[in-house]
């Protein structure tokens, strides 16, 4: 006859001990649903408080989806802890009028408020436990794969994340409910747990029940996986932060030859690591993939919404590219000339003189106005653009110069491009085209001058 009770106080002071969960901490806020993992936990922490010397708080959230039955629930979490002399919490709240507000999902958001919630009864120094279980890591396990993970989601759930802890993280579920009738604590169902609505009750009604008939010891394996993966998730980070540091050429770029010096395995894994202080995404294995092959192919790709990466120079670099519209094109009819072009000012002045009396210095943003062709018009550049630079003797698409130019990838498109019917008379950055540019013979002569503050 399984005796379910000393399993679970066996398996629970073990993982207290393996991960020092409750080392000198005075108050455990318990995330309580009133379900049979939570009852579990609350039950089992109420009769270990005395020993480890610290008090328990219930907190409960009714996510106002269920109607009568989230209010069954909060009144029997309530009395629950009355019952056993443990202080009680309660936040009502809307998950789904909030998720229409934030664009998340009923579930994102539900988890976003409890541990909201949570945080804010618990001080650093204190803790948060939560009911996860052994059947939920594996679930866990299964979904971060599914969806493309990294050999860090088979870490699955971590039995402590800062200040939350998983006494249970051990047990099953199977003795979790073994535990409840043993001690005769009753608890509620959560209706929406039944149905597989959900992606998580999907693979808990389909997926894992289908492994535990090939292998009774699919969900002990499981959790086996995630210590193991844990581990080296550990080590292959420690690696990538020396890449990080090693690589790093002091101006936000990394060194590209170093890069490809090092395993995949730990140049991917400092991609994840660099892009925590882009966004608070998690990187998926496809997208770490594609970061790594634009090592070897230079260019750029967008990483997650307005969050981009580029090899330029052999230097790696995640940048930000911020919506900027393109500015519309501008006819300049006469001279002088002023405008205010995007984030540019644009200024084309005349110069009554000939070209040998002027400074060489500007002689690279002269235009002979005897060599304009037809109308004179400020735009962006356009598919096909090329410049004749004077000095190099040589003929570039815009696209290729400003590669080679290093110019910023998120300014490219906005950088002013005096033209006229025939071509690219001038750029901003980089100077005239030959075509038009002064010489012994020019006199009627033009100063094109761009200013911008921020580049």
């Amino acid at each position: 006859m399984n005796n379910f009770t000393l399993t679970i106080k066996t398996k629970v002071l073990k993982a207290i001990e393996d991960y020092s969960m409750l080392q000198g901490v005075k108050k455990v806020v318990v995330g309580f649903s009133g379900g049979a993992d939570s009852v579990c936990l609350i039950h089992i922490l109420n009769s270990l408080k005395n020993d480890f010397n610290f008090e328990i708080i219930g907190a409960h959230v009714n996510h106002g989806i269920r109607g009568d039955e989230a209010l069954r629930d909060a009144e029997f979490s309530r009395d629950f802890c009355k019952k056993l002399g443990i202080e009680f919490k309660l936040l009502d709240t809307d998950c789904v009028k909030k998720a229409k507000e934030t664009g998340e999902s009923v579930e994102e958001c539900g988890r976003r408020i409890r541990y909201d919630f949570f945080y804010s009864l618990a001080n650093y120094d204190e803790r948060i436990a939560t009911a996860h279980n052994s059947n939920d890591n594996a679930e866990t396990v299964l979904f971060n794969i599914a969806r493309g993970s990294t050999i860090k989601g088979g870490g699955g759930i971590p039995p402590v994340r800062g200040i939350i802890i998983r006494p249970l993280i051990y047990c099953t579920r199977e003795e979790i409910e073994g535990y409840c009738h043993e001690n005769n604590l009753q608890f509620v169902t959560d209706s929406t747990n039944l149905c597989d609505d959900y992606t998580r009750n999907k693979i808990r009604h389909k997926v894992l029940p289908v492994l535990q008939e090939i292998n009774p010891e699919a969900v002990s394996n499981f959790a086996r996986f995630s210590s193991n993966a844990r581990e080296v998730t550990e080590y292959i980070q420690s690696e990538a932060l020396e890449v990080i540091k090693k690589t790093h050429n002091g101006d936000g770029t990394y060194n590209v030859k170093k890069l490809l010096g090092y395993k995949p395995v730990v140049v991917r894994e400092a991609f994840v690591l660099l892009f925590v202080g882009w966004s608070d995404k998690t990187l998926e294995r496809k997208k770490i993939d594609e970061l790594y092959d634009l090592l070897t192919k230079s260019g750029r790709i967008q990483v997650y919404g307005n969050i981009f990466a580029e090899v330029v120079k052999g230097s790696f670099r995640f940048f930000v590219n911020e919506t900027t519209e393109k500015p519309d094109s501008v006819c300049v009819e006469n001279f002088p000339f002023e405008f205010q072009f995007g984030e540019y000012i644009i200024n084309i002045s005349d110069i009554h003189q000939s070209s040998e009396k002027i400074n060489k210095k500007v002689l690279d943003n002269l235009i002979d106005c005897d060599k304009i062709v037809g109308n004179v018009f400020l735009r962006t550049r356009a598919e096909g653009d090329k410049i004749s630079l004077p000095k190099r003797k040589v003929t570039k698409t815009l696209k290729k110069l400003f590669s080679e130019l290093n110019i910023p990838v998120e300014k490219r498109d906005l950088l002013p491009v005096l033209c006229d019917d025939r071509g690219v008379l001038w750029v901003y950055s980089v100077g005239v085209d030959a075509r038009c540019s002064v010489d012994g013979n020019s006199s009627n002569i033009i100063f094109v001058r761009g200013e911008n503050n921020d580049w």
